[in-house]
């Protein structure tokens, strides 16, 4: 095999409907073409869909200790064991002999938090598995699997950096998960300052619903990557926050705080940032601070909205900066420097 042909990024580009993988298959794109590999289309995505189900899971089980296993994992051309997989994992899947977990198969591993980091020992054969958060490679450093692990941060893609400031019509929004002390703050601004607008997002029938406290319920498309990206930068001021903070997730991330994509599409649309996050290692690498305002209490909220809603944005440097660390393609580039290694070592 040459070495052209010993990878190729493995894609379930056909679960077009489920919104955090139209995030995923954004950066899927920019690290092929950045690692110059090709992109294959996961035919095994409606299987294990299937067998996800609770109902099926004893059923993939015995499935994968049969002789079907082979049948499954090994039918198609892309997992020939002489060439490299890449593929993205939103969670740990809890099946040891998963047909991710091949040796030849490098791993972006997205969402890693208390209720399953244990399970990556266990489970993980890869020879490279690259961490979304440097709390998980912190947690491995004493264990055997560090050694096969990398870190790098989660990112914007570079379709979305355009070097003008988009049109602010909306005053603040909170979009997707809330942060209770936040939206509290908001709802004491709002009562204060009913001028305002505060656009918020909940969840009705399984899709976000954006209420506006004075134009009611929102009917601007978000169901695409492209309208929702237009319709958070249409805010001038976004509100932010880590997931393992204020009540809204720490027994399942225990107190794991990544920077999540949120900052990153605020900060590429230009918006103003007023967020909650603690100096976790994720934060403090990444410098989230330089872009981001955290008031310690309501006062310094309100003082923080008003300024910024009484001037044009003005940090574009700042942001400018911070966005150019966190592009996809330029997070791609400490991916391709681990693929070169293998393909130095087994293509040559």
């Amino acid at each position: 095999m040459s070495e052209v042909n010993s990878f190729s990024l493995l894609s379930s580009r056909n679960e077009l409907d489920y919104f955090p993988l139209q995030v995923v298959y954004e950066w899927e794109d920019i690290v092929a073409s950045e690692c110059k590999v090709s992109i294959d289309v996961d035919n095994l995505t409606i299987v294990n869909a299937i067998f996800s189900k609770p109902i099926n899971q004893f059923l993939q089980k015995i499935i994968r200790n049969t002789f079907l296993h082979s049948y499954f994992d090994s039918s198609f051309n892309y997992f020939n064991k002489n060439k490299y997989i890449i593929s993205f994992l939103l969670n740990p899947i809890p099946l040891k002999n998963h047909y991710l977990y091949r040796r030849n198969v490098i791993l972006i591993l997205l969402d890693v938090f208390s209720n399953n980091i244990d399970m990556i020992p266990e489970m993980f054969d890869n020879e490279l598995i690259f961490v979304t958060n440097i709390e998980v490679l912190n947690y491995f450093k004493s264990h055997q699997i560090f050694n096969r692990l990398r870190y790098i941060p989660l990112s914007i893609s570079d379709i979305y950096y355009d070097d003008a400031i988009p049109s602010k019509v909306i005053d603040i929004v909170q979009i997707g998960r809330q942060n209770t002390i936040l939206h509290e703050w908001m709802l004491q601004l709002i009562a204060n300052y009913p001028e305002i607008e505060y656009v918020y997002s909940k969840m009705e029938s399984g899709k976000n619903v954006y209420i506006s406290n004075i134009r009611g319920t929102l009917n601007d498309p978000t169901e695409t990557r492209s309208d929702f990206m237009r319709f958070l930068g249409s805010a001038k001021i976004s509100l932010v926050s880590s997931p393992g903070v204020d009540g809204g997730g720490e027994n399942r991330t225990g107190n794991f705080n990544p920077v999540t994509p949120r900052f990153y599409e605020s900060a590429v649309k230009y918006c103003y940032m007023i967020g909650r996050f603690p100096d976790s290692p994720d934060f403090l690498l990444n410098d989230v601070k330089s872009v981001c305002e955290r008031p310690n209490n309501y006062k310094e909220f309100e003082q923080l909205v008003l300024k910024m809603l009484s001037q044009p944005f003005n940090k574009k440097s700042k942001y400018d900066t911070f966005i150019k660390k966190h592009l996809t393609s330029t997070i791609a580039k400490d991916v391709k420097i681990e693929l070169d290694k293998i393909r130095r070592a087994n293509f040559q």
